[in-house]
């Protein structure tokens, strides 16, 4: 697979075709993805992702490809394991394949990030009904468990 020529994006705009993700209930959370495989050849995706105040994300899950979470705005709280953290601005959180995890806003104000998975193709995952299972047009088949329903943040009021 060769990468895409050279382009840039402005704020506003995503990737063509690049399927949004949803939580368990089927609420889309806001996210797009500003690089997808066909870009990359294959080598990762990229996914910025917008959280209202205290809304939660996925279920708790694990895959068999890599995450590398980086907070830009607000405050998020990942589930890693059975240990959660609060994560500000320009901190990361990394998720190596098969280490269960989810996130969450953890506060009365917006928060944003961005998601680099490795190897590229994490679109192709959201793309089918189910969330589970995958072939990528690099051959690498995309596998997730889901675990557990999305947690609201510690802080969260009820």
């Amino acid at each position: 697979m060769e990468p895409s020529k050279p382009f840039v994006l402005g704020p506003r705009q995503i990737r063509p075709d690049a399927p949004s993700p949803e939580d368990e209930g089927g609420k889309a959370f806001n996210a797009a993805f500003r690089l997808v495989a066909e870009d990359t050849a294959g080598q990762f995706s990229l996914l910025e992702w917008n959280l209202d105040p205290w809304q939660s994300g996925p279920g708790v899950h694990s895959h068999n490809f890599d995450e590398a979470f980086y907070v830009l705005v607000g405050k998020v709280e990942f589930q890693v394991g059975d240990q959660r953290h609060v994560l500000g601005p320009r901190q990361v959180a990394w998720m190596p394949r098969h280490t269960p995890h989810s996130f969450s806003n953890a506060g009365p104000e917006p928060a944003s990030g961005l998601t680099v998975s490795t190897p590229g193709g994490l679109e192709n995952i959201f793309a089918t009904p189910d969330h589970t299972s995958v072939e990528s047009p690099t051959g690498f088949r995309f596998e997730v468990e889901h675990i557990g329903p999305p947690f609201r943040s510690d802080g969260a009021p009820e």
